[in-house]
């Protein structure tokens, strides 16, 4: 296990000497292996997702929006780490990080600290971000006094431009010292290979008739969002074929998501999700609304395990099921 070891002075040097964590990490927890910990600091949340799209802040928040940003598809890292030492500041965390990306040939893209990126010391920058996980605010969250919080913020990207990072040191409100939150994206191409083939109308007509529901895998949606993915037109587009082909029947369309979240915000994911499917297929191909209807079930019905990403994206899934008209 490795640890930031760059420092602009002695002083750092001394409060962030390399150490061996007192406090082990969580099972299967590492570290991004071009972002180094500080040491002294062990992971206290951590969640991998295959392929997916992460947008970092590369400009403070206005209370609209952000300045900028950067966005990257590819393999996404969330890590949270508390520190055994409370005296430890957040800046010298940021700093020590800082030095050590730029050691790395590391671009950073913008850093800044407390008031500059928002208003109530950097809360409205936090929270309107989707860069740290829920789950990891589950277990790292803002000290309550805005001046107790010294939140500071990195955005940096690698020199080769496959790695684009974002990191927040802040003061931990239920810990007596600070936590720091990554979310770092690995660019690489969505493998095309899939370990089944879209459904056909008929297919998907004899999934209806003899379980009653189908799942569709092939209608993605924008990460943390009801956006319809522009590469989910051909399977529905085969669901507007299903319904032409077969005008007795009525759909519930059912939105289902992973478990990671909170049950409330998964089951209104999922909701918008099953509503914008419905939308589409109404609104692009003509089907009549009344032989549609939006439910969202949330993370109550997998089909598989949640533990592994492949488990997870299977759980992602929009699924038809047959109605009486």
């Amino acid at each position: 296990m490795s640890h930031l070891g760059v420092f602009r002075t002695s002083a750092l040097a001394g409060a962030l000497a390399l150490a061996t964590p007192i406090l082990a990490d969580i099972d299967g927890a590492y570290d991004h292996p071009d972002i180094e910990r500080v040491a002294g600091s062990h992971i206290v949340y951590f969640d991998r997702t295959e392929f997916d799209r992460l947008t970092v802040p590369t400009g403070p928040y206005s209370g609209d929006e952000f300045e900028s940003s950067e966005m990257m598809e590819g393999e996404v890292l969330k890590l949270s780490y508390l520190f055994e030492n409370p005296d430890i500041s957040t800046l010298q965390i940021k700093r020590n990080y800082m030095d050590a990306l730029e050691a790395q040939g590391f671009e950073i893209l913008y850093a800044d600290s407390e008031g500059a990126l928002g208003s109530g010391a950097g809360r409205s920058f936090y929270n309107a971000s989707d860069l740290f996980s829920r789950g990891a605010r589950d277990c790292c969250r803002l000290a309550t006094r805005s001046s107790n919080r010294d939140l500071r913020y990195i955005a940096a990207r690698s020199a080769d431009g496959s790695v684009l990072a974002g990191i927040a040191a802040f003061n931990e409100r239920r810990d007596p010292g600070p936590a720091v939150e990554i979310a770092v994206v690995t660019s690489a191409e969505m493998g095309t290979e899939m370990d089944h083939q879209p459904l056909t109308a008929g297919e998907m007509e004899t999934g209806l008739i003899e379980e009653g529901r189908v799942a569709v895998q092939d209608i993605l949606f924008e990460f943390d969002s009801a956006r319809i993915l522009p590469e989910s037109s051909d399977a529905l587009a085969t669901v507007a074929q299903l319904m032409g082909d077969a005008p007795d029947i009525a759909l519930l369309v059912v939105g289902h998501t992973d478990n990671a979240g909170s049950y409330d915000y998964n089951l209104n994911l999922s909701m918008a999700r099953a509503q914008a499917v419905v939308d589409y297929l109404t609104g692009q191909h003509d089907v009549a609304a009344s032989r549609l209807q939006a439910a969202g079930a949330g993370m109550m019905a997998p089909i598989a395990t949640n533990r592994t990403d492949e488990g997870r994206a299977l759980n992602r899934r929009v699924e038809l099921v047959e109605m009486q008209r």
